[in-house]
């Protein structure tokens, strides 16, 4: 990374969000993927197009890389990620599942 000491700016982050931040300003990244409410706000602030774990989901479905966005949701949520019932029914309805 070319200047650690940017990471200082996002002190109220996690060290990998601050450094997905950096690093896209950096190589002028087209596209970033962020969860976190804050890293995604912070990331806006930057002028920085953005993705979630969601969005790259439906894409893959889009493109036919998967075959239900729905059953791989339900793994996250397995997997102690939480998402809310509406948020699963919202995102299987714009997958078409």
């Amino acid at each position: 990374m070319g200047n650690p000491a940017s990471l200082d700016y996002f002190f109220d982050l996690d060290r990998g969000e601050a450094e997905v931040l950096v690093l896209a300003r950096e190589i002028s990244a087209d596209l970033v993927i962020l969860d976190e409410n804050l890293g995604r706000r912070y990331a806006q602030q930057l002028g920085l197009m953005l993705t979630g774990t969601i969005g790259v989901l439906l894409k893959a479905k889009q493109i036919e890389l998967i075959p239900s966005v729905k059953a791989l949701l339900i793994e996250l949520r397995g997997k102690g990620v939480w998402l809310s019932n509406s948020l699963m029914d919202h995102v299987a309805k714009l997958a078409n599942e």
